[in-house]
């Protein structure tokens, strides 16, 4: 389990570590590579971080090594879990949005992972869960920290109904990985 488990992050984390810091090298193999290769390196990549972080976790679920604990999660964060979740996928879909929620945030996608692995991370202390959501919102703080560093601000001319697509997108895909994807793929029940 602990080379899936590493190997995931690695593949995971250095792609979009590169990305974040290393704006102008990545630019230049971008433009080496072409925008369509890059992309597809970069996914593929991270995709086969995600898949071996998944069988991973998977396996940390069983066997000899089953929910090894790196601490205690704190016993009443369900509920806070649930809205930091809740309203991590909101901004997580106000990302691709011309709306106002991306004009004030700024970087809503990345707040919108920052948000969804601290509540993992308040009611998991198993260390495959503690790893995974500990590398997301580590590199989702360095995005943010990076894209404020640069100065970074939406220039768009934000639209209502942009933030009311991102609200129902966000509702509803919350509600299934709460009601669907958690009891049913992952056998953990969050209510």
């Amino acid at each position: 389990m602990m080379w899936k488990l590493f190997a995931g992050v690695l593949l995971f984390a250095v792609p979009h570590l590169y990305s974040i810091l290393l704006p102008a090298a990545r630019d230049g193999l971008k433009a080496r590579l072409g925008e369509g290769a890059y992309k597809g390196l970069y996914s593929l990549v991270s995709l086969a971080g995600l898949v071996l972080l998944a069988m991973a976790y998977l396996a940390g679920r069983s066997g000899p090594h089953s929910l090894e604990m790196f601490y205690e999660p704190w016993p009443g964060g369900r509920l806070v879990m649930m809205l930091l979740v809740f309203v991590g996928f909101i901004l997580i879909f106000a990302n691709g949005s011309r709306g106002y929620i991306k004009k004030f945030v700024r970087n809503p996608f990345s707040w919108g992972i920052v948000l969804w692995s601290v509540g993992h991370l308040l009611v998991n202390g198993e260390r495959a869960v503690v790893v995974i959501f500990g590398t997301f919102l580590i590199l989702a703080i360095l995005d943010i920290a990076a894209n404020e560093r640069r100065g970074f601000r939406p220039a768009h001319i934000p639209q209502w109904s942009h933030d009311l697509r991102a609200l129902v997108v966000g509702v509803v895909l919350f509600f299934v990985f709460a009601l669907g994807f958690h009891p049913y793929v992952l056998n953990i029940s969050v209510m």
